[in-house]
């Protein structure tokens, strides 16, 4: 574990903004940020890393509310640094959660064996719950339940496991070092997320109903929300090429979703007119469901060639702002 003090600038973008548009950056004031690295938070299985925590907190803070980074275990450690530090920045502190994977090639879903994706996509949830519990026990312990909120990000398949954690009340996670259960979320911020498993392919063949089950929100929002606030948010400009060619009965759909319910949702937002669902589809879909479920939530769509990435400037700093404003008592 390593704990290094650095100067860290917070962008921040209009949050009142729908869409991103004009969404420019400006410096805040560069503040005192404390980085403690490496914190294990849980034990891992044999041969893989242990999962830790990333901690940044800003130095001149005594009780901050906290705010823990669920990232995309292929994506770069760089963006979820550069997001951390904006966050602390603005007073709040900010836990990156490192997925215990040694060669993310090897996994599907969060740090868990292909093999296994199906039965392992349950123990998501459950890992979040932990990483949470964790986060806040290193922040004082009470976050969540003493008036400071516990606030949750997350982007491609970390989106995913930040809402599951997020929605629905995590079960115990077995080797978990933190001491009590997860703390209440007040809000989620999740952006890019997978919300019908596109990324599993055919692998997973009629076995794709009960992986969505065990690893979106989507099929339980309503069922019981623990959480005050959602925003769900797209960069669209990298994400086109993942489109999926398919329809209301077509193998894809009836395999994820058997009830229909789902596919009403796409049908919704009109994500069958051209003949193919892709990400920005199925996220304004998930607001729907989200609607659906009585849950208050806001939709964002990042478009672009000023941000070409999937999380780039302009996404991170709506979040940035985003937790900010969610944040404040």
């Amino acid at each position: 574990m390593v704990t290094v003090a650095l100067s860290a600038c917070s962008a921040s973008g209009g949050p009142d903004r729908s869409d991103g548009a004009d969404a420019g950056s400006s410096a805040s004031s560069p503040a005192e940020v404390l980085l403690t690295s490496g914190i294990r938070y849980a034990a891992a299985p044999d041969g893989w890393r242990d999962p830790t925590l990333d901690l940044y907190l800003p130095a001149e803070v005594g009780a901050p509310p906290l705010a823990v980074v669920v990232p995309d275990p292929d994506g770069d450690p760089a963006v979820d640094e550069e997001l951390a530090r904006g966050i602390a920045a603005r007073g709040v502190a900010a836990a990156v959660v490192r997925w215990g994977v040694e060669d993310p090639a090897l996994v599907t879903l969060a740090g868990r064996p292909v093999a296994d994706v199906v039965a392992q996509a349950a123990q998501v949830n459950a890992e979040v719950g932990c990483a949470l519990a964790a986060a806040a026990a290193q922040t004082g312990g009470r976050v969540g339940t003493d008036g400071r909120p516990l606030l949750v990000v997350g982007h491609g398949t970390g989106a995913d496991a930040a809402g599951m954690a997020a929605l629905i009340p995590p079960d115990p996670f077995d080797g978990c070092f933190a001491p009590g259960p997860a703390p209440h979320v007040a809000a989620a911020l999740l952006w890019n997320g997978d919300w019908l498993g596109s990324v599993a392919g055919d692998a997973l063949g009629t076995d794709a109903a009960s992986f969505l089950a065990a690893y979106s929100p989507w099929p339980s929002v309503g069922a019981l929300v623990t959480t005050t606030y959602v925003e769900v948010g797209v960069n669209a400009n990298r994400l086109e090429g993942r489109s999926v060619e398919t329809g209301p009965g077509s193998e894809y759909l009836t395999t994820r979703d058997p009830t229909g319910e789902l596919t009403s949702d796409l049908r919704e937002v009109d994500a069958f007119a051209d003949g193919a669902v892709d990400p920005v589809d199925v996220t304004r879909a998930f607001a729907v469901g989200l609607a659906r479920g009585d849950v208050a939530h806001r939709e964002r769509e990042v478009h672009g060639e000023a941000d070409p990435d999937t999380l780039g400037p302009r996404a991170r700093a709506l979040v940035v702002e985003g937790v900010a404003q969610l944040a404040r008592p």
